[in-house]
């Protein structure tokens, strides 16, 4: 069985090198571009019993000097794999380092539990162990369930191939980037579709729209994707595992653009946001959620085209994309000063208009307030009220009977929407408004802030100098 098992590995490899060799190498170019300190190609072993799961890890392309050793948390009967006398020769006593040395391959064997079994649509998580400050180019995995329950394992990595022994049943996978989970289910659902980028797994045949759709994404991830056709039943979230209820255009075209755009980013589900943005503005296209496509129109009407292609081509020479690098990007092409993406980032559901600050740094009382936002909007000058009054010695209280701020010897009363206000039980009509909501945010336009509260400001080429004209 060995031979047999060795002969189908050796074949299979052979077969699929030939088109993991692009994939590999862009992988590894990115690799590089994100700063890792070195590279290395693991191999996989894994033997799945019945309430356990055994693996071999092989390291190779390992640097000389020395290598900590991120052990999976949940991993148990940590050991050297002693099939040669220097196979793990480097690894320390405590088995925390491989230490200073010349052999460039290391091998570790350890113990995942299955606590209940392996269970229909388990996701397994973290499951390997990690060399720190290491980027994985290569992975290849083999699968050997001894308890021979079927099924279809899916890492995200290209399927080479799969048999079922008489004792056994056996997969191997090879492929670019590291494994992050590893997901099992009974029901097989067969290949309908594959490429350098990603693997579909679906009950039935793709319809052509489907299959012409795929062929013409323009997809970048350098780490390949596994794609079920199939709800979601665990409310699974991996990086290189896709789950699609449906099969319509829209479903497949958002889902994996967004997906690839967050593999190639290194985008987390948190930032879901940030990634439907990029996705767009990347592909020229609306994609994502209502607002997600509301602020990609919004900036893109703003830009001029010539812009338009600085913003993007920004945005692809940028390994790593927050809310705050889209601001530093925009302000950087349009010459002012916006938190565009960060004010909406935080304003979950509420959509923060397009606005530009004062680049000027805000000193209250000669103490600088670096987080404290001055907004044009509409011809007027904007400042964030809560921190502004609160650093005063005022408190807010927001009722359904306005807003109130007051201090020990002055109380305000702003009732919502009515032209006047009240100070000290005193009434004072008022012909606009002195506070405005945007995206949930409370401000206070720069006039009535002056004669309300008293203060003085002095505006100098770098700075904003506010105080208190009067003590109340």
């Amino acid at each position: 069985m060995k031979f047999v098992l060795s002969f189908l590995c050796l074949f299979l490899v052979v077969a699929n090198s030939v088109l993991l060799l692009f994939q590999y190498d862009a992988y590894s170019s990115g690799l590089e571009e994100d700063g890792q300190v070195f590279f290395y190609e693991q191999e996989v072993e894994m033997k799945v019993k019945k309430d356990k799961i055994v693996i071999k890890q092989h390291f190779y392309d390992m640097p000389k000097e020395d290598v900590t050793v991120s052990w999976p948390i949940v991993s148990e009967n940590r050991s050297c794999d002693l099939d040669t006398s220097e196979s793990c020769n480097r690894l320390t006593e405590d088995m925390t380092t491989f230490k200073a040395g010349e052999n460039s391959k290391q091998s570790i064997s350890y113990e995942i539990p299955l606590v209940d079994g392996l269970i229909d649509g388990q996701l397994i998580q973290n499951f390997l162990a990690k060399l720190e400050t290491g980027g994985v180019s290569l992975t290849s995995l083999h699968i050997t369930d001894e308890m021979k329950r079927g099924g279809m394992w899916v890492s995200g990595l290209p399927v080479i191939g799969k048999t079922s022994l008489e004792l056994i049943d056996y997969s191997l996978s090879l492929g670019a980037g590291d494994v992050q989970e590893l997901y099992w289910q009974q029901e097989v659902l067969p290949i309908q579709y594959e490429d350098d980028y990603f693997t579909i797994y679906a009950s039935n045949t793709l319809p052509d729209e489907v299959t012409n759709l795929l062929d013409e994404l323009d997809f970048t991830n350098n780490e390949h994707l596994a794609v079920l056709f199939e709800g979601n039943r665990n409310n699974i979230d991996t990086s290189r595992i896709v789950f699609i209820q449906n099969e319509d255009i829209a479903s497949i075209q958002q889902e994996l653009i967004i997906k690839n755009i967050q593999a190639r980013y290194g985008l987390s589900q948190e930032d879901q946001l940030i990634a439907e943005v990029l996705s767009s503005f990347l592909l020229e296209i609306p994609v994502g959620s209502a607002k997600s496509i509301w602020m990609y129109e919004t900036v893109n009407n703003y830009l001029t085209s010539e812009q338009r292609v600085e913003f993007q081509n920004a945005l692809i020479n940028n390994k790593q994309i927050t809310a705050a690098k889209f601001d530093e990007i925009l302000t950087d092409i349009i010459d002012l000063k916006t938190s565009f993406f960060v004010l909406n980032v935080q304003a979950g559901a509420e959509n923060f208009p397009l606005l530009f600050e004062d680049f000027r740094t805000v000193y209250i009382n000669e103490l600088q307030y670096e987080e404290m936002k001055v907004l044009f909007k509409d011809g007027k000058v904007l400042y964030a009220a809560a921190p502004l009054l609160t650093t005063l010695g005022y408190t807010l209280n927001d009722t359904d009977k306005g807003l109130y701020v007051q201090n020990a010897t002055r109380a305000f009363r702003f009732p919502i929407q009515e032209p006047f206000y009240v100070l000290n039980k005193k009434r004072y009509d008022a012909l606009s408004e002195p506070f405005e909501v945007i995206g949930s945010q409370l401000y206070i336009e720069e006039a009535w802030m002056i004669r309300l509260f008293l203060l003085n400001i002095e505006k100098q080429d770098k700075r904003i100098n506010i105080t208190q004209s009067a003590l109340f």
